[in-house]
Formats: structure tokens, C-alpha cells, sequence
């Protein structure tokens, strides 16, 4: 599983969705990013794969283009 989502300026965390598979989390990202553009309170977006049942390891930190 892959979680979507992004972090506010305030350091909040905000999870997107859930979904299967590279191709699918490429494309939440791009959605997320397509509803959120002009938003000025994101600090970045990210992906986040599940480790363990309750663990996830971020591993992509996306600038807002």
C-alpha cells in the first residue's frame, strides 16, 4: 500500500488516500496536486509506503510546481 498526501506550512500532515501500486499513487499525487495548486499553505506533497501494519516510510518529498 502507498499513502498520498502532503504537509502544511504549520507542520500538519494531511494524508491524501490510500492506494495499490506505483502507477496508481503517481496518479494521486498528481491529482492532489492538480486540486491543491495555487494553495500557498503546502509546504510540500509525499508518498509513503506501509512497512509494517501500523509503520509508514516516506519516501517522496514532491515540490508544489
Amino acid at each position: 500500500m502507498i499513502r498520498t498526501g502532503y504537509v502544511k506550512t504549520d507542520g500538519t500532515d494531511v494524508v491524501y488516500e490510500t492506494v495499490s501500486g506505483a502507477v496508481n499513487a503517481q496518479n494521486s499525487v498528481d491529482s492532489l496536486k492538480s486540486s491543491k495548486a495555487g494553495d500557498s499553505s503546502i509546504l510540500y506533497f509525499y508518498m509513503e509506503s506501509q512497512i509494517t501494519d501500523t509503520d509508514w516510510d516516506r519516501y517522496a518529498f514532491i515540490d508544489q510546481d
